[in-house]
C-alpha cells in the first residue's frame, strides 16, 4: 500500500503543480510564489483580517506576513486599509484581480475533481469521498512526523 500511496501523492501533486501553472498562463498565477498563494488564500478564508488574524491562521509570525503582504500590494493583489473602529488595526482586503484568480484556482480544482470522479463508478466515488474526508480530518488533527519508522 505505501507503495501505491506514494505513488499518488506524487502523481497528484505533479498534476496540481500542472494545472497551476496552466491556471497561472492565463491569470497572473504563476508569478506569485508559494507563500503569497497561501496569504491570498487566507485573506479570501478570513474576509477582511488583519496582519495579526492571517498570521494566526498561517501559523507564522507577524513581520513574516507584513513583508508578504507589502509585496503582495505591491504586486497589485491585495490592499491595507486602516479600521475606523481601532486607528492602529488595519485590515487587508483582496482586490478584484486576486478575487478573479481565486476564481480561476477554485474553477480549475473543480475541473480536476470532476476528472477524478468521471474514472470512478457511482459506489467508488462515495468511498473514495469517504476516504479522504477521513484522511483531510487526520492531517488537520495531527501533522505527519518527519521522522521515519
Amino acid at each position: 500500500m505505501e507503495k501505491y500511496l506514494i505513488e499518488f501523492v506524487d502523481t497528484l501533486d505533479q498534476s496540481l503543480k500542472k494545472l497551476q501553472r496552466e491556471v497561472g498562463d492565463s491569470s497572473g498565477f504563476a508569478k506569485l510564489t508559494i507563500n503569497q498563494l497561501h496569504y491570498i488564500d487566507a485573506i479570501y478564508t478570513l474576509g477582511e483580517p488583519t496582519i495579526s488574524e492571517i498570521a494566526e491562521k498561517l501559523e507564522i509570525s507577524k513581520a513574516s506576513v507584513t513583508a508578504g503582504i507589502k509585496k503582495l500590494i505591491q504586486l497589485g493583489y491585495v490592499e491595507k486599509e486602516q479600521s475606523t473602529v481601532d486607528k492602529r488595526v488595519f485590515h487587508v482586503r483582496l482586490i478584484d484581480s486576486a478575487q478573479e484568480l481565486i476564481q480561476a484556482r477554485f474553477q480549475a480544482l473543480h475541473e480536476y475533481g470532476e476528472f477524478v470522479r468521471a474514472a470512478l463508478s457511482e459506489e467508488e466515488a462515495r468511498q473514495f469521498q469517504m476516504t479522504l474526508a477521513k484522511i483531510v480530518q487526520l492531517f488537520k488533527n495531527e501533522q505527519p512526523s518527519r521522522k521515519h519508522p
